[in-house]
């Protein structure tokens, strides 16, 4: 009898802990906006994968997020970089800052800056570096021989924040590959 008490209370506490985990995963890394976030990805040549993460990462979802940077909403957009988004690819469309609370707007934007920057860099984890720490900086960085060997890749961030970021995108890159097929 103590044998199966055992056996049923290492149960209740695996079933218990498998439980915890699957709450852990929800509130860190919620699944909202698949349809938005598909949809751009799939317009803009982007991985879901990847935009779902860099919005967990920059805002954890959170559509009203606004940094002492001024970047905005879900994917941290700053209106200056959505007018130069509208003026890269010759789009006529006046913006507000409100408007980039708008989870429609702010992933389409945010989408336009990820291919604007994979495009200029091509190396998504420079590219995702010129996100973060800005396309000025990082290009500052490639042309160091102790930051980047090939003047194309970082073989080192000097920023621990942009390193931190980079590190959190891929580990979020793991779980949302298990969500998104593409």
């Amino acid at each position: 009898m103590k044998k199966y008490a055992i056996i049923i209370l290492i149960s209740f506490v695996f079933t218990l802990g498998l439980a915890t985990y699957k709450l852990y995963l929800a509130i860190s890394h919620p699944i909202k906006y698949e349809n938005i976030i598909s949809s751009y990805a799939r317009q803009y040549d982007l991985s879901s994968v990847l935009v779902a993460s860099v919005i967990n990462v920059e805002s954890s979802y959170d559509s009203s997020a606004k940094s002492n940077k001024n970047a905005l909403g879900l994917m941290q957009i700053k209106l200056t970089t959505a007018e130069y988004m509208n003026d890269w690819y010759n789009i006529d469309t006046t913006l507000e800052e409100t408007d980039l609370y708008s989870a429609e707007i702010n992933i389409k934007y945010g989408c336009l800056y990820l291919r604007y920057l994979l495009d200029k860099f091509e190396d998504t984890y420079t590219a995702l570096s010129a996100y973060n720490a800005g396309e000025t900086r990082v290009r500052t960085w490639l042309y160091d021989e102790n930051i980047s060997t090939d003047g194309k890749t970082l073989s080192y961030i000097p920023y621990k924040e942009t390193r931190e970021y980079i590190k959190k995108i891929k580990n979020n890159m793991k779980f949302y590959q298990k969500i998104y097929k593409n």
